[in-house]
């Protein structure tokens, strides 16, 4: 009798082992699919770039691969979850870390802009903020005078996607009380010339359920670096500003003069 009650019991045992014993291989496979995902962690999974002449995307590889575990990974924690509980402490803990992980990145991927930063150069001017569409250094000419720019990119602000200079300037102990107005004196010239040639049309940022974003503001970045200490002053207008300013310096006959320290050459 004995021995009838333990074989009927043995399949049913081997069966919910089996269960357990995949449940814990899911939960390793999702903890190294975070683990991954780091690498990316919390990027958009693809980046659409675009103007008036062209537009292209760009796919971040690990960001989608850890956007579409994400979501099985949501599934699974919200119908499996009692389970996972009665996993062995290790298994147990690696389910949890790898599915709220996941799940943490799909959210940030998904409403941050569909945009990322492109390029290598270190920005100094973000504030914290992601750059996007990065480009690195070139070199402008403006009413016959060169100027060495560093990078350029945009930002999403609460005021309005800005397109953004990174100028090298070098202070002087006269910048030591550095405000806006003396800013833009030194500056101009470089956002009239981004406006006038529409430099700051070169891309859009398409952001889940709000549609394009496009720029609404130029701004500059004035920085000096002396090893790892970096000093600088930033400023913007937005486009109306911009537009009112030139018309002043057009009524008044009167161009605002380069800085006479300028850039870092």
């Amino acid at each position: 009798m004995a021995e009838q009650i333990l074989k009927d019991q043995t399949p049913v045992d081997n069966r919910e082992a089996s269960k357990i014993k995949r449940m814990g291989q899911t939960c390793t496979t999702f903890f190294v699919v975070f683990l991954i995902s780091l690498l990316s962690f919390g990027k958009a999974p693809f980046a659409k770039i675009g103007s008036t002449e062209v537009s292209r995307v760009h796919f971040n590889i690990i960001s989608c691969f850890g956007v579409a575990i994400g979501f099985f990974a949501f599934i699974f924690l919200l119908t499996s979850f009692r389970r996972v509980l009665r996993l062995a402490t290790t298994k147990k803990v690696f389910g949890i870390i790898g599915c709220s992980g996941l799940i943490l990145h799909t959210i940030l991927a998904l409403f941050l802009p569909l945009s990322y930063a492109v390029g290598t150069t270190q920005t100094v001017g973000t504030a914290g903020n992601q750059a996007l569409a990065q480009g690195g250094a070139e070199e402008w000419v403006v009413d016959s005078r060169s100027y060495k720019i560093a990078s350029t990119y945009y930002l999403r602000l609460p005021e309005g996607l800005q397109y953004t200079i990174e100028y090298p300037y070098q202070f002087s102990q006269s910048d030591g009380s550095m405000d806006d107005e003396r800013a833009l004196e030194i500056v101009f010239p470089l956002i009239k010339h981004a406006y006038a040639n529409d430099l700051y049309k070169g891309a859009s940022v398409a952001r889940v359920g709000q549609g394009v974003l496009v720029p609404s503001r130029i701004g500059v970045t004035l920085f000096e670096k002396h090893g790892e200490k970096t000093r600088g002053y930033r400023v913007a207008l937005n486009l109306d500003q911009i537009k009112k300013r030139i018309k002043q310096e057009s009524a008044s006959g009167f161009t605002t003069p380069s800085d006479p320290i300028g850039g870092l050459r």
